[in-house]
């Protein structure tokens, strides 16, 4: 079984630590170096194996720690934090941070959050997400177009610094730069520089997160330690029965594994699953990213199994063997869910109470 304590070889670099950070709404400050934690630079023999604990709704606070020791005692080694920044609408130049009830964490949250997965034994990621207030029509953050790019990267920017003297404070890991900002992607040099300026704050492995159907487009891979997907492919493509078999959907997850890990290769850069989920809903296996539904849609929990069971089958050998780490960095599946236990109407990516954490705990043990 996986053990707490085997963590990810992580690429440490020899550079002083000086985060700077940015409260909500105000100006940037320095990080005290004396408040810095260096990651840990322990050697584990497997890949990552974990999830990512969402923070857009904290306002019961223990139960995000309690879902930290659910985890580490199922034997998952790491945790990602997946914690909100905001912006008003797609066209808006400016990002920002707030915290309370229906919004985000305060810093101390954070903090404690992160220390507490430490003090367990798990090797931790945090990657902050831009989410839109007011969007038009379909816009997320993939589609943000501002009418001026350079007051929406100075904003972006403090953002990230805010979060960084988070991560420095707290020795966090793997620190993520940007989460499936598609619309910004061709922006080389802006990547880039920013990417030089994080480095230069964070002693610990980067990386960004980019959509399964976009993994190509960024050329900034070779700025940074890890190729980051979030991984909601359509499992049902070429099936050769329908529904699709166990098989079948083993085998596409094949097919992508062999392509993810040609283009990884390409960089000399191990890939990292930033997300992989499916909702308890009908249709995850073809669209899992799509969680809406409307009230009469019924609850799958056997079809978000079999999606779990797909993945296992296909990466499971990667995942224990030590060799791979150079070439898998691991898995983040998202996402746990400190507020529900299934049931009929629990349709979200949550696990607990479901089918599908009993195909991962049976694959740990066997493992």
């Amino acid at each position: 079984m996986f053990a707490c304590t085997l963590w990810i070889a992580l690429i440490v670099y020899s550079l002083s630590v000086v985060g700077a950070v940015l409260a909500p709404r105000q100006t940037a400050g320095e990080v005290p170096v004396a408040n810095s934690v260096s990651p840990s630079t322990s050697l584990g023999r497997h890949s990552l194996l974990g999830f990512a604990l969402t923070l857009h709704h904290t306002d019961q606070f223990h139960l995000y720690t309690q879902a930290i020791d659910e985890m580490a005692a199922l034997g998952f080694n790491c945790l990602q934090l997946v914690t909100p920044a905001f912006q008003t609408d797609g066209a808006s130049d400016r990002v920002f941070i707030e915290t309370g009830p229906g919004r985000g964490p305060t810093r101390a949250q954070l903090v404690a959050l992160l220390r507490h997965a430490r003090q367990r034994g798990m090797t931790t990621a945090l990657m902050p997400q831009v989410l839109l207030t007011h969007p038009r029509g379909n816009e997320w953050r993939g589609k943000i177009n501002p009418e001026h790019w350079d007051p929406w990267w100075r904003s972006y920017e403090q953002m990230i610094d805010y979060f960084l003297g988070v991560a420095n404070e707290t020795g966090v890991d793997i620190f993520c730069v940007g989460s499936e900002l598609l619309s910004t992607e061709r922006q080389n040099q802006r990547w880039a520089q920013l990417i030089a300026r994080v480095r230069s704050r964070f002693p610990g492995a980067l990386t960004y997160s980019t959509n399964w159907d976009h993994f190509h487009v960024p050329t900034i891979w070779r700025d940074l330690d890890m190729i980051g997907i979030s991984g909601y492919w359509d499992l049902t493509e070429d099936a050769q029965h329908d529904p699709p078999t166990p098989g079948d959907l083993a085998h596409r997850w094949e097919r992508i594994r062999d392509r993810l890990l040609a283009f990884a290769q390409t960089f000399h850069k191990p890939m990292l699953f930033t997300e992989v989920g499916y909702p308890s809903l009908p249709w995850a296996l073809q669209d899992p990213w799509n969680y809406i539904n409307s009230d009469d849609t019924p609850t799958d929990h056997a079809v978000q199994a079999e999606g779990y069971r797909a993945f296992l089958s296909a990466w499971g050998d990667l995942l224990t063997t030590q060799h791979s780490r150079s070439t898998f960095a691991g898995v983040f599946f998202y996402a746990w869910d400190p507020y529900h236990r299934g049931g009929d109407r629990d349709t979200g990516y949550g696990v607990r109470g479901k089918p599908a954490l009993n195909v991962i705990k049976q694959w740990l043990e066997r493992n």
